[in-house]
């Protein structure tokens, strides 16, 4: 069912050119497809460095989906746009955390559940007094 979706995404961007084109004209559209572009480069390269790697471990869910709403804006159309636009903003990313895997999403919390509920029971014995 997603491979269908995926290749449904280009017919979807193409009528919404053809419709955007004849409701606001060719330089809009160019215009918002450049602008749009700029600023997904723009979110994409911002941040590098150590503090990146901390919001990375603090919240992968959070970096991950800005990462790729930049991504979806580089990519020309209006229907990769409003995605990008519903995962750049928080309150709009819990329709799409649904339709990840369940086994991804363990793999992100891997290391906050283990360090945190793992309970490792051993028992100390002095070998110097016998």
């Amino acid at each position: 069912m997603n491979f269908k979706l995926l290749l449904l995404l280009p017919i979807l961007e193409i009528i919404s050119f053809i419709l955007f084109g004849d409701i606001l004209g060719f330089f809009p559209v160019i215009l918002h497809i450049l602008v749009t572009m700029i600023l997904g480069i723009f979110l994409l390269k911002q941040n590098k460095g150590i503090h990146e790697i901390e919001k990375f471990s603090s919240d992968p869910k959070d970096w991950i989906c800005k990462k790729v709403a930049a991504i979806l804006f580089i990519i020309p159309g209006f229907v990769t746009d409003l995605l990008g636009l519903m995962l750049f903003f928080k309150m709009f990313r819990s329709l799409f955390w649904g339709y990840i895997p369940d086994t991804t999403k363990r793999s992100f919390y891997k290391n906050k559940k283990n360090s945190s509920e793992e309970i490792i029971d051993v028992e100390y014995r002095n070998i110097d007094d016998k």
